[in-house]
């Protein structure tokens, strides 16, 4: 069964995932006006209006800034969703986009008014055959995102399917406009798996919560999900430590993910651990020794902890900084080769 974005949990799942998403929101989920996503002449801008009483709802409108007149009236009094809007640098054309229910909508402007387009059908990506879900992870969430214009004019989309059981495929989808802005679907390719793909496959136990529920916190929140790099950036909450992870590959293309993460109530990145992808099409914790050097153990649970040392995993390239905790001290620089990790001199 194929669900909207926002409709794929039990009635108790949603409330323990409101919860999680509550503690990790933005401050300024709170009663009252926001304005964010402004075009890049100034002219228009997102509005959205928190309720006083329940301030996790609220209503998002386009408005012309210099009047706050609402050109668009994007939905009324809703549970908070992540909105935002995606501009062309010329600020003629905008699509705007819900993450709580998946809803995209594309307007083009029209002197100091907004025309909404209709959206062709889409195609859909296959869901891989592995890892397989049981009764409970069957579900399948269906979201379709706006990633940016292009040069030519055209709307680059992101078409994606994801289950529970942490299975997901993605299509980038290239939207034209023929004359009278009618869409037209220019080119489909499906996208290689990426570092989102693969932490969602992690083991369940590996956070306070299935590995779904913190990519939502993340898209939410607004937090570092840089797939062409291969890195994601969460700070956690109350219950789950922040942590990043980053994505390496052997010379044949498998995947290595590390995931770097601090201790509840102590220090920050200083659990390293290494997972692989298993033969069930799901992650698998690396327990062999990985990192150089004998002076450092790779617990089976926590894997690598030393103490003195902070982890940092990288951005960008394939080296990893450790660092003592107080004053950043850069003690060693660890590189990816391909086949294992070597220290630099």
């Amino acid at each position: 069964m194929i669900l909207a974005a926002g409709l794929r949990m039990n009635e108790l799942e949603i409330l323990a995932t409101c919860c999680v998403l509550l503690l990790a929101a933005p401050l300024s989920l709170s009663a009252g006006e926001h304005i964010s996503s402004k075009s890049p002449d100034g002219k228009f801008a997102l509005r959205t209006n928190f309720t006083e009483y329940v301030p996790s709802h609220g209503d998002a409108a386009i408005i012309e800034t210099a009047t706050n007149e609402v050109a668009v009236q994007l939905h009324g009094d809703e549970p908070a969703g992540s909105e935002k809007l995606v501009w062309s640098k010329d600020s003629q054309r905008v699509a705007s986009f819900r993450d709580e229910d998946g809803t995209i909508r594309i307007f083009f402007r029209n002197g100091a008014t907004l025309e909404e387009i209709k959206m062709p059908e889409l195609p859909s990506p296959q869901l891989p055959n592995l890892p397989k879900p049981d009764g409970s992870t069957s579900e399948t969430i269906k979201r379709i995102e706006p990633v940016r214009w292009l040069e030519s004019g055209d709307l680059l989309l992101e078409s994606e399917l994801q289950n529970k059981a942490g299975a997901r495929a993605a299509l980038q989808i290239t939207l034209g406009f023929e004359q009278g802005n009618q869409p037209m679907i220019r080119k489909s390719e499906k996208e290689k798996m990426s570092v989102v793909d693969y932490f969602l496959l992690l083991p369940s136990e590996t956070f306070e919560g299935p590995p779904d529920t913190w990519l939502d916190i993340m898209r939410a929140n607004g937090e570092v999900i840089d797939k062409e790099n291969g890195y994601m950036n969460c700070p956690g909450d109350g219950a789950q430590p922040e942590f990043e992870v980053a994505l390496f590959r052997y010379g044949d293309g498998r995947p290595l993910l590390a995931l770097c993460s601090g201790e509840l109530e102590g220090a920050d990145s200083v659990q390293l651990q290494f997972f692989e992808l298993g033969a069930d099409g799901k992650m698998q914790q690396i327990s062999r020794p990985i990192l150089p050097g004998a002076n450092i153990k790779n617990d089976p649970g926590k894997g690598y902890v030393k103490e003195g040392w902070q982890f940092e995993l990288p951005r960008k390239g394939r080296t990893i900084l450790v660092r003592t905790p107080k004053g950043g001290k850069l003690l060693h620089k660890i590189t990816w080769n391909g086949e294992t990790f070597e220290k630099q001199k």
